[in-house]
């Protein structure tokens, strides 16, 4: 994302990215609902709360880990050796 990224873009982009709703987002950051609510209003609005640098690093390493972990996931399946599919019988 770039520097010129909103913050409610930044956080819509990556609720989508990890496949989560605002509650299971909210869960992941440790954040109230309210809280991510404010984050997400037009910067313009009154209730409009600015998020504290630590919470854009932490979106962030929440991201890099996910792509990590899908990563080794997929690094694991791949060196698994074959499985065989002769049924017990017919050895």
């Amino acid at each position: 994302m770039t520097s010129t990224t909103t913050q409610q873009e930044f956080l819509r982009a990556a609720m989508a990215e990890l496949g989560m709703t605002r509650d299971a987002f909210c869960a992941r950051l440790g954040a109230a609902r309210r809280t991510l609510d404010k984050w997400l209003l037009p910067a313009g609005s009154n209730d409009f709360r600015n998020m504290d640098e630590t919470i854009w690093n932490l979106v962030r390493e929440i991201l890099a880990h996910e792509k990590l972990k899908a990563k080794h996931a997929k690094l694991v399946k791949k060196s698994r050796p074959p499985t065989c599919n002769i049924p017990g019988g017919d050895i």
